[in-house]
């Protein structure tokens, strides 16, 4: 068979570089090798930059554009190479090439995934209607301060091979305590704006946007789930923080682990700050991609209320974290 021929198909369903290398073109081949497994880190480093600044749909989009655009140069820059000056490479020396191909992608992934960026899918609807159930989120590992009103995602306390996603609402050695579902931090009642009532995902309940620290976020009250008169206090003990989910009525958080008596997670059990939904399918939403988990982000289902929210936004209270807890 051309060996031309050859080295095209193994372009098209192989690594990088490996028809350049089935060519002879050994040096060549290991630049194209190289190009997907250094962009795979740097592009990992740059999305945490990138989506603040340009917004996170972009941040989805930018890195799969480059990619696909740098494959596309590596395709057309072997097309052009002729083949009566290619080089007789030995069967093993290309499959060797080509293993190595498949792994380096991997090895850089892996280096992405524990140090920089890691996607999760969110199982449940308990971070209504800011994460809903299905959401594929991305999270920041370089990044695992944990600070009043950031999604974070985290080992569960009762089940550590289980990852969850809630809000931070008491930090190390705060005193967090309810009042029908409504926080307060250390006596300190966090401020509130209530939208009105809406219905998500088939539930009707009171929707609200509340203010922690430099945070907003929409916060959701089923009616049709009985909620404690006074729930605490919970005490954040000094290397970790105390969690609650948006859907405030219908969450398994900070209030309910080891029957009450400790809802810390500690600083151990943190594996990243939610940065933005990379992939959303849940139908009370018409967005898919990009939505940015920092602010208030309000389903395409409940549309008709955003002048509310918008109200509740215009007027915000001061940003100004909670008085220290006095003993």
């Amino acid at each position: 068979m051309n060996r031309k021929l050859v080295a095209i198909v193994l372009a098209l369903f192989g690594p990088w570089g490996v028809g350049h290398f089935h060519l002879g073109r050994r040096i060549l081949a290991g630049v194209w090798l190289a190009i997907p497994s250094l962009g795979l880190m740097a592009l990992g480093a740059l999305v945490p930059v990138i989506g603040p600044r340009f917004g996170w749909g972009v941040a989805v989009v930018l890195p799969v554009a480059l990619m696909v655009g740098a494959w596309l140069a590596s395709f057309i820059d072997l097309l052009r190479l002729p083949d009566s000056l290619a080089l007789k490479v030995p069967v093993w020396q290309t499959v060797g090439f080509f293993v190595l191909g498949l792994a380096a992608p991997v090895v850089a992934s892996a280096f992405v995934r524990v140090l920089v960026l890691e996607a999760f899918v969110v199982p449940t609807q308990s971070m209504q209607p800011t994460v809903l159930a299905g959401d594929r989120i991305f999270a920041s590992k370089s990044d695992r301060r944990a600070r009043y009103g950031d999604v974070i995602v985290f080992k569960s306390p009762e089940h550590p091979d289980q990852m969850l996603v809630k809000r931070v609402m008491a930090m190390p050695n705060d005193v967090l305590e309810l009042q029908r579902g409504r926080p307060f931090i250390n006596g300190w009642k966090v401020p509130s704006c209530t939208v009105g009532n809406v219905t998500l995902d088939g539930e009707s309940g009171e929707l609200d946007v509340e203010f922690l620290g430099e945070a907003s976020y929409l916060v959701f009250y089923d009616s049709a789930v009985p909620v404690a008169q006074h729930a605490g206090p919970l005490y954040a003990s000094s290397d970790g923080v105390l969690v609650l989910g948006d859907d405030r009525n219908d969450s398994a958080d900070s209030r309910t682990w080891h029957g009450g008596l400790d809802g810390n997670v500690s600083k151990s059990a943190l594996r990243g700050r939610a940065l933005f939904v990379w992939l959303r399918l849940n139908p009370s939403d018409d967005r898919r991609f990009g939505i940015d988990l920092s602010g208030v982000a309000l389903p395409s289902s409940l549309e008709a209320v955003r002048p509310d929210v918008d109200r509740c936004l215009a007027a915000p209270p001061p940003a100004f974290p909670p008085p220290a807890f006095r003993h």
